[in-house]
């Protein structure tokens, strides 16, 4: 298959300036040329996609998301059959990739089986890396314990979750390895959302959390940490773990789920306004905590933080509009609308170490792009409308194309 996209403005992913009226030439899902009209021959016998007017951008890449469903109402979700809350991740997989995230990294609740699904073509979504659960020390972040004295029920076919002291936490690291985990997922801190602990409380020791990064690094993986608190952020860095998940002022932040998360709950009819005042109040609160951290986190960025992109996506919170994410962190964290984008795309191959065949638009990467009406470097929020990506192809294969 030989496929030429023709007459858009490329941004390639590595920062450079964008072609102007370039072409990128695919075979066999892979790029094999980038460049300009004037440098780069449409081969002949090549599927021809005009993109004139448009941007086109390598595939972005979400570090932080839970793509299997869970109602927001969990009282709805515990009455479901299990089998049913795994169908609905279908459609969550599915609008995930069209609105143009072709690689995704799941930190709790997809096992194995979603990402093999994916990869056999049994159900459409992006590239997808999992943890399958999040560890966490008992009464951690990652326990759904509630003062009733009731635990949420997890999946009845995932590992347990919770584990204890540097043996148990080494055993468990050792579990979710063997059951085919790409990464581990530990809990550093509490939650800045959670009604059970805090997000400046640290949880599990230097010593616990190491013994999880040494058990990943014997495997050739690493370990991504749920750290929200400064104490417990220090402690993961001293554990030698590869990435810091929320943080607030460095590594993958999820900046726009918390904001976003009252405007899709007014719009849930689920929601009764007694409820809804309620978790309005609580959004606010954690917003406002949230917008405290604004000048530690330009600080980062400035001082040479690598940031990758991440959402939180979950819950069906902001399922299909994960690229909301890029205008935040224009906004919050200082970024020039260029650096927001390597930052969803190069950065976030390199955060998943898979720098050498994914996040740019260069000869012999596998060609994942996406085409967009507009030019997001004049205005980010093109990107956060998912009516405007107009086309997404994972590894060559095109699964959205609305150019007409």
């Amino acid at each position: 298959m030989l496929d030429a996209i023709v007459g858009g403005r490329v941004i390639d992913g590595t920062g450079r300036d964008p072609i102007a009226r370039g072409v990128v030439v695919i075979e066999d899902g892979r790029v094999r040329h980038v460049g300009s009209e004037a440098t780069v021959p449409v081969p002949r016998g090549a599927h021809v996609a005009d993109a004139a007017g448009r941007t086109v951008l390598s595939g972005f890449i979400d570090c932080h998301v839970h793509s299997t469903y869970r109602a927001r109402d969990y009282r709805e979700h515990l009455v479901n059959p299990p089998t049913y809350n795994v169908l609905k991740s279908t459609a969550i997989l599915r609008e995930t990739l069209e609105c143009g995230v072709t690689t995704a990294r799941d930190t709790g609740g997809a096992d194995p089986g979603f990402r093999k699904a994916i990869e056999g073509g049994v159900i459409v979504g992006p590239r997808l890396l999992v943890a399958i659960v999040m560890m966490s020390q008992t009464g951690g972040h990652g326990d759904c314990w509630v003062p009733a004295g009731v635990r949420i029920p997890k999946r009845a076919w995932l590992p347990d979750n919770i584990a204890d002291g540097v043996e148990g936490v080494r055993r468990l690291a050792r579990e979710l390895l063997m059951a085919g985990a790409d990464f581990l997922k530990i809990c550093a801190t509490g939650g800045i959302t959670s009604v059970t602990d805090d997000f400046d409380e640290p949880q599990y020791t230097v010593d616990e959390i190491r013994a999880a990064v040494g058990e990943a690094a014997a495997r050739k993986k690493r370990v991504a940490v749920h750290a929200e608190g400064l104490t417990g952020i220090k402690n993961a860095l001293r554990a030698g773990v590869h990435s810091i998940e929320h943080g607030w002022f460095m590594g993958v932040p999820t900046l726009a789920l918390v904001p976003l998360a009252h405007e899709r709950r007014r719009k849930d009819r689920a929601w009764d306004a007694a409820q809804l005042a309620d978790e309005h109040r609580k959004d606010e609160e954690v917003y406002q905590r949230q917008l405290a951290q604004i000048p530690l986190w330009k600080h980062a960025v400035a001082s040479g933080v690598p940031v990758a992109m991440g959402t939180d996506q979950s819950h069906r919170l902001l399922t299909g509009e994960n690229l909301v994410e890029l205008p935040f962190m224009v906004r919050h964290l200082g970024m020039p609308p260029m650096q927001a984008i390597v930052a969803s795309t190069k950065l976030a191959a390199e955060c998943l170490e898979r720098q050498n065949d994914l996040g740019t638009l260069e000869p012999g990467k596998i060609a994942d792009l996406v085409i967009v009406d507009g030019d997001p470097l004049d205005d980010i929020g093109t990107l956060a409308d998912a009516k405007r990506v107009q086309l997404v192809m994972k590894a060559g294969v095109t699964y959205k194309n609305t150019l007409g």
